[in-house]
């Protein structure tokens, strides 16, 4: 191949590696987000346990609920 063909190649490649460098920034937003969605529903889980874990405790102290075994 001559420079020319080269050089018109390379200039074809330039949006696409523009366009293939957005396209990752977008994956790795999307990775990001997932992965503070998947942490805030394992502090919701775990807040909800507590909620529960207090709720069982007051109820059985007022002997609204059988005591755990």
């Amino acid at each position: 191949m001559d420079k020319e063909t080269i050089e018109t190649i390379r200039t074809l490649l330039e949006p696409l590696q523009i366009e293939l460098m957005n396209i990752k920034n977008q994956i790795s937003n999307l990775d990001n987000r997932v992965a503070n969605l998947e942490y805030e529903t394992r502090k919701g889980i775990r807040e909800l346990k507590q909620n529960d874990e207090t709720i069982m405790t007051i109820l059985e102290g007022r002997n609204l609920l059988p005591k755990a075994q």
